[in-house]
């Protein structure tokens, strides 16, 4: 059984993990998202999130990506993210296809959609 600091500290993990990318979002720091992700990924911090903070998470971040990277990192992270990591909410749709708009790769939509 779980102890209340065990408790305690994947609340406090969670709870920090969003809002430093809740920061990034806002800030539009996509440095800063990346060594988040990489904090994420190493060892077993993913386990902070739940299924929907996770999916929280990943829309966040890859709203931040539509925004703020090249097409092709994008389309690379889209490809790897959805749909085993996340599934994409209509907003992140949106945000894909500006980002395709943006770049003049609409031509792409048929294999994303």
């Amino acid at each position: 059984s779980e102890s209340l600091g065990d408790v305690f500290s994947v609340t406090f993990g969670t709870f920090k993990l969003l809002t430093t990318l809740l920061q990034c979002c806002d800030l539009k720091d996509i440095k800063l998202a990346y060594r988040v992700n990489k904090a994420l990924e190493k060892g077993d911090n993913w386990k902070f999130l739940d299924t929907d903070r996770m999916n929280v998470y990943w829309s966040k971040f890859f709203s931040l990506l539509c925004m703020m990277e090249q097409i092709d990192v994008v389309l690379k992270w889209y490809k790897e993210m959805s749909p085993s990591l996340f599934y994409p909410n209509p907003k992140n749709i949106l945000d894909l296809f500006q980002a395709l708009d943006t770049a003049n790769h609409l031509e792409v939509l048929p294999s994303v959609w």
